[in-house]
């Protein structure tokens, strides 16, 4: 007698040592309506090696009894999209901690430098266009490179690539990116700080809708991405730039 087979996806797994629940859909018919709906049915199923991930599509063949729910083992994979979907998960989570500490690094130094009363001089723009002229070279000598190195190592820039080439284009943007933040966080406790200033506050307030409650650090920020995101001629209305 032939044993019977199911097509069915894994809808949990790991709460049982080598049992996993397989949903299973087939059509059945309706006499009083006359249509065929598609009817579920949960099997719990034997995996001998906890392989099987939620998701993955599997064949399940019967067997003997091997408890008083059992009656099924796996018998193939057909689809391995658990696994495909762990493995995503897991790179997913390296990468968001990888971009957060990237911030957490560009915030600290961005912090270090405000806290020095570092102003944007000739610094800052000097090394952005060493970067834009090292851009356009298909291949770094050594005194190029070293160069890089230094410029990562002052804006504490970190590259786990060993081939630095590809990744010019981003150091370019990094620093691009410090610089134009220093401003804004320069422009911003100015406008904040200095009660000369106080006109030019309340009229960036009237276009941001922001009322005397609201908190000092709320104003800041509300006022920091106004300034990032307004068009130049509006700025210079006001008597600010970047």
């Amino acid at each position: 007698m032939a044993r019977l087979n199911f097509l069915g996806f894994v809808i949990s797994q790991g709460k049982m040592n080598k049992t996993i629940k397989v949903r299973v859909l087939q059509k059945k018919f309706d006499k009083k309506v006359q249509k065929h709906f598609l009817q579920k049915k949960d099997f719990l199923v034997h995996d001998e090696g906890n392989i099987c991930k939620e998701g993955d599509f599997v064949r399940i063949e019967q067997t003997r009894p091997l408890s008083s729910k059992k009656f099924f083992a796996v018998a193939e994979i057909r689809k391995n999209k658990g696994q495909q979907f762990l493995t995503y998960q897991k790179e997913a989570k390296i990468n968001v901690i990888n971009e957060e500490n990237d911030k957490i690094n560009s915030f600290k130094l961005k912090q270090e430098l405000n806290n020095k009363n570092v102003e944007l001089t000739e610094s800052f723009y000097n090394d952005l266009n060493k970067i834009k002229d090292l851009k356009l070279k298909k291949e770094l000598n050594d005194d190029e490179l070293k160069r890089i190195n230094e410029i990562k190592e002052k804006y504490n820039i970190t590259q786990e690539n060993n081939v630095f080439t590809p990744s010019v284009n981003e150091l370019s943007e990094k620093i691009n990116d410090l610089a134009i933040g220093i401003k804004l966080s320069n422009t911003v406790n100015k406008l904040f700080n200095d009660e000369s200033n106080n006109d030019k506050l309340n009229k960036i307030f009237e276009k941001i809708n922001v009322n005397e409650s609201t908190q000092k650090n709320i104003k800041k920020n509300l006022v920091r991405k106004y300034i990032k995101s307004a068009p130049i001629s509006e700025l210079e209305q006001l008597g600010l730039s970047i």
